[in-house]
């Protein structure tokens, strides 16, 4: 048998335990809202980028056929006025609409490095977010189990001593 003070020391060590248990719980609770909410973030910002993906083909696809419509337009005006050689006149509108068609590709290919440094960033930040997350380290029985074991044979040493004292 036990003494009361190692009974309440055994309750105490289980409580403690239990305590753990479930501060754990509450730990990987929170760690999954967390992961959740990170996720949540992260296809919010590939939406977000996507959208400005489909503005950029858009624009890109807008801007080709104006410049193409301009173009056309002011071949059809040089030929019907007469001004010299058609094939001439195709060529020198065809190098002004280069030099557009290179100006905006040149700015829908800044819009795609721009858009792809974005979804790097985006996933470094739910990385960022699952990195910092502080993971719980369960209990163990066994551990418990040993200081059952410690603080019970403590309790019957002295019981064991408490005997021989009444006894001498």
């Amino acid at each position: 048998m036990c003494d009361i003070a190692t009974a309440i020391a055994i309750g105490g060590q289980v409580v403690a335990y239990q305590d753990k248990k479930a501060a754990n719980k509450a730990v990987r609770r929170d760690n999954t809202t967390s992961r959740r909410h990170a996720d949540k973030a992260y296809l919010h910002d590939l939406n977000k980028i996507d959208q400005e993906k489909v503005s950029a083909d858009m624009e890109l696809t807008k801007a080709a056929i104006s410049a193409k419509a301009s173009r056309d337009n002011e071949i059809a005006q040089k030929t019907n006025l007469g001004f010299g050689n058609g094939v001439k006149i195709v060529q020198s509108i065809g190098s002004l609409y280069d030099e557009d068609w290179i100006d905006m590709t040149s700015s829908y290919d800044k819009d795609m490095q721009t858009l792809t440094a974005q979804k790097s960033e985006a996933y470094a930040n739910m990385s960022k977010t699952y990195n910092s997350l502080t993971f719980p380290t369960e209990p163990s029985r066994l551990g418990l189990a040993l200081e059952i074991g410690g603080t019970a044979f403590n309790g019957y040493q002295n019981r064991q001593a408490n005997k021989k004292e009444k006894k001498d």
